[in-house]
């Protein structure tokens, strides 16, 4: 309540100096009237006058009194009404922050809510995707395991083929091997065979003219033979020669020659010039290599 008289002394100085002024005045007037009691010796006319004077400035000052009081009782109802309008205006401000606070509390609850809710989403999508994740790795994990399963028995299937591709090689080589043991075993019967005819060829019928049949062969190669300008007597050669059934020279062959290089190349020649060969006087003197010894005469 002071608070508030002071605030209207400080709105409204004026009013409270005219107002104290008054208080003053009254105050003043009331001391100098008890303080004479005897009456100035004045005219009669004039002590009338002044008395009168004195209670109308008495009533004046009441009235001025009750003035300032109704004024006063105004400004208190006026500042009364103020103060609770201001109060209903807080009291609604306080209410309408409330309101607010709640709205503003609900919002960060919700909010709240809301986060929790977005982390426990984010958090069922991140172990969502850690079991996807952890499910692509044990995937992969098996892929890998099968791949090396699978490179396992493609390597297991490579050496079996591999193994396989040996043995049946092995099995050719055997096969070509045993067919080589056959033909070499067929061609030694063939030569067995040849070496009875040969053999046979050289009974004592048919000595003589195989012979006669060589001694024939050598003077035809001495017939074609040119002897090197170095020649000298004893020397000989041992000659295979190769011929078909015509006596046709197919291939010479110097097995062993005592004498040089040069007479060594003029026996083969003359041996090549003496093609074809005296015919054989029957098929068992015929061979087919025949190995003489050419001895010319010099």
């Amino acid at each position: 309540m002071h608070n508030s008289i002071f605030s209207q002394i400080k709105n409204h100085p004026f009013i409270f100096a005219l107002a104290l002024g008054l208080h003053v005045l009254l105050v003043v007037i009331l001391t100098f009237s008890m303080s004479h009691t005897t009456a100035p010796k004045m005219p009669a006319a004039k002590k009338v006058d002044t008395v009168k004077a004195v209670i109308i400035d008495a009533s004046i000052v009441e009235k001025e009194k009750q003035k300032l009081i109704r004024a006063e009782e105004s400004k208190k109802n006026k500042q009364l009404a103020q103060k609770n309008k201001l109060d209903r205006e807080a009291k609604k401000a306080r209410d309408k922050r409330k309101k607010e606070e709640k709205r503003l509390a609900n919002l960060k609850a919700e909010e709240k809510k809301r986060k929790q809710k977005l982390a426990l989403k984010e958090k069922a999508e991140r172990e969502k995707k850690n079991k996807e994740l952890e499910k692509l790795k044990q995937e992969q994990k098996e892929l890998e395991q099968k791949r090396r399963d699978e490179q396992q028995k493609l390597a297991a299937i490579e050496e079996k083929r591999k193994a396989e591709e040996i043995a049946v090689r092995k099995k050719k080589e055997a096969a070509e091997a045993e067919l080589r043991r056959k033909a070499q075993e067929a061609e030694m019967r063939q030569q067995m065979l040849e070496e009875e005819r040969r053999l046979a060829k050289r009974s004592a019928e048919n000595q003589k003219l195989l012979s006669q049949y060589i001694y024939q062969i050598q003077k035809k190669v001495e017939m074609n033979w040119n002897a090197p300008a170095s020649m000298t007597a004893g020397w000989s050669c041992e000659i295979m020669v190769e011929q078909n059934r015509f006596g046709e020279v197919l291939n010479v062959r110097i097995k062993q020659c005592s004498g040089s290089e040069a007479f060594k190349s003029t026996v083969e020649r003359a041996v090549r010039k003496a093609s074809p060969l005296p015919e054989a006087p029957n098929n068992d003197v015929f061979e087919k290599k025949l190995n003489f010894i050419f001895r010319p005469d010099v």
